[in-house]
């Protein structure tokens, strides 16, 4: 049974897996280390695909002995099918391999049209990007259409759940970095919790803040009694000493309340 997706895997091996010269004196000597040209290739890979080639031997007959067995002839509209045989009438012919390339014989290790077995430079049959040689028509063959759309649903297929894997993962390691942000952040919360504000809640920048301008009150408090005590001492003939003493005691007791230690001021 004829098969378009043989075809494709035939010209993918015979132009890329193994060693296959061009040559048009040689050209139905097709095995590995051999040679053969651009119609006696694709020729021999359509047998080898179940199809009925009949007298097809050149690109001068190929068109007409297909398309009387099956194949449509089609305007080369730059869009062809996984399958699709490339065709110049007077010089060439080629495979649609499909996703953009094509299977070949092009030319001898030396630029002509003869060469010695097997491919001496590694581009006498090649897979290559499409192009447009020009091509004088697309023969597709119509009892397979099927086998197109098989084709393409299938690399469609694997190529979406290559995508969808690639998509899980990248989304779990995107919740592992989330996660992992978001623990940290948490921490880093914590900590500034903790930093932040004492056991019983109160905010600890405010507590020094105020701290700090008690102690400013105090100072001036302090400077401004310790001139007083003196004038009243002068007044009263009173001992300056005795006087400060009882106000230093009443500055400790406020300090105290603060639960701030200072040194013994000295009158």
């Amino acid at each position: 049974m004829c098969d378009i997706n043989q075809l494709i895997d035939r010209m993918r091996y015979w132009c890329g897996s193994v060693s296959l010269g061009y040559s048009q004196a040689d050209r139905w000597n097709i095995r590995p280390g051999g040679n053969c040209d651009c119609s006696s290739l694709v020729v021999h890979c359509l047998q080898e695909a179940g199809f009925d080639t009949g007298k097809a031997t050149t690109t001068m007959n190929l068109s007409s002995e297909l398309t009387a067995r099956g194949w449509l002839r089609l305007r080369p509209d730059g869009n062809p099918k996984p399958g699709d045989l490339l065709l110049n009438d007077k010089q060439h012919v080629a495979v649609y391999l499909g996703h953009g390339l094509l299977a070949q014989a092009s030319i001898s290790e030396n630029g002509g049209i003869n060469g010695l077995p097997g491919d001496q430079t590694g581009g006498e049959t090649n897979v290559a990007p499409y192009y447009n040689y020009p091509w004088n028509a697309y023969l597709r063959y119509g009892g397979e259409t099927m086998k197109y759309d098989t084709f393409d649903s299938n690399w469609t297929r694997d190529r979406a759940q290559e995508g969808a894997e690639k998509a899980i993962d990248k989304k779990m390691t995107d919740e592992w970095h989330t996660n992992w942000l978001r623990d940290r952040v948490q921490e880093g919360a914590q900590k500034a919790l903790i930093l932040q504000t004492g056991l019983d809640g109160r905010n600890v920048l405010d507590g020094v803040i105020q701290a700090r301008n008690e102690l400013a009150e105090l100072k001036t408090l302090i400077t401004a009694q310790g001139a007083t005590i003196d004038t009243l001492a002068r007044a009263v003939g009173a001992n300056p000493a005795d006087i400060a003493a009882t106000v230093q005691q009443a500055v400790k007791n406020k300090l105290d309340q603060l639960h701030i230690t200072v040194d013994e001021v000295k009158p």
